[in-house]
């Protein structure tokens, strides 16, 4: 069961998407794995640009932040995080 934390993350990047991207989780994982890399997955960087845009953390914490979520995205410890890999949590 998720903690309050990550279920406040979840809420933060659906409102990002739904605001920014109509709803379409493609095209806004599309965006940020092309912003620094356009290695077609998310770096650790990209991530945090991520988190930056749906208001997670600050500029102190947002790396914290960032490596939990690759932690728990991050199925084959390559360090990226994959659409197949964030699809994972449906």
């Amino acid at each position: 069961m998720p903690d309050r934390n990550e279920l406040e993350l979840v809420k933060r990047v659906h409102d990002l998407v739904a605001i920014k991207f109509n709803g379409n989780y493609k095209r806004a994982f599309d965006y940020y794995a092309a912003k620094r890399s356009n290695s077609g997955t998310i770096d650790r960087e990209e991530l945090v640009d991520l988190l930056k845009d749906a208001l997670i953390g600050n500029f102190v914490t947002r790396g914290i932040w960032a490596d939990g979520v690759m932690e728990k995205l991050d199925k084959n410890r390559d360090g990226f995080i994959s659409f197949s890999e964030l699809e994972s949590l449906k």
